[in-house]
């Protein structure tokens, strides 16, 4: 503090002893005046040398803002606000559906309705099924013979006249032997004037068979195993040659049996 501080302060003090003597109330009141005074100028001083420094550290605003800081009551931080996201709309997506598999054919069929497709005029016969299905036993062809005249719609050979045919015609020589389709029983033998001499043969699960235009029946009624000679090739009956007429019956529906020899 310098002397001339010194001298106005000394004044002040001897100043307020005698207003205290004198008006004690008035007193207080010029000494409150005066502490705040002192107090602003201290505040005023203290800011100012602080913005001196500033100006030196050329920290002029950061200064003044820190400066702004302390005397600014702290106010609460405003929650930060996370923006909602912007929905997007997504590309509707269909579900990919696997082709259903479409049932494959059989060669066998394929040939025969295609065969048959001369005679898309002819209704099929109720007795009559196009169907191939799964034999439940073992089988085998009665005859290594040849085709000479398929199941289905035909030109009949003595009358001359398109008739549907209920069996297969397997061609071969006088005396061939002939043999069960599968297991089963005979239940017919006879001879008559379309089939000749023919043998019927019951087999599981409402199948049948029947072998016509044989030469010669070598079994009588009883069971047979798939395999066994039953008869023999020819020509009885209404026939045009040696041959075996073969048909495949399932509970009284013909089925061709082309499909399994």
């Amino acid at each position: 503090m310098n002397r001339k501080q010194i001298y106005i302060c000394s004044a002040i003090f001897i100043a307020l002893t005698l207003v205290r003597f004198t008006s004690p109330a008035l007193a207080d009141r010029i000494s409150d005046g005066i502490n705040r005074a002192l107090y602003i100028e201290q505040e005023h001083t203290e800011t100012a040398v602080e913005f001196g420094k500033s100006l030196a550290d050329g920290d002029v605003i950061d200064t003044f803002l820190e400066r702004f800081d302390k005397s600014t009551p702290a106010q609460p931080a405003a929650a930060e606000s996370t923006p909602d996201p912007i929905p997007t709309a997504e590309a509707a997506t269909e579900p990919t559906s696997s082709p259903t598999p479409q049932p494959t054919e059989h060669p066998a069929v394929a040939a025969f309705l295609a065969a048959q497709s001369a005679y898309s005029d002819y209704a099929v016969p109720e007795t009559v099924s196009y169907e191939r299905p799964e034999l439940p036993f073992d089988y085998e062809s009665p005859l290594a013979g040849v085709t000479s005249s398929g199941f289905g719609y035909r030109m009949h050979p003595i009358k001359n006249e398109v008739k549907y045919h209920y069996g297969t015609d397997l061609a071969a020589d006088t005396g061939t032997p002939i043999s069960a389709f599968a297991d089963g029983t005979i239940v017919a033998q006879g001879n008559s004037d379309s089939f000749g001499k023919y043998v019927m043969i019951d087999h599981s699960d409402g199948y049948r068979t029947l072998y016509a235009h044989c030469s010669e029946l070598c079994m009588s009624c009883g069971s047979v195993k798939k395999g066994d000679i039953i008869a023999f090739v020819g020509s009885t009956g209404a026939s045009t040659g040696p041959h075996l007429h073969f048909e495949l019956e399932r509970d009284g529906v013909y089925l061709n049996p082309e499909f399994y020899i």
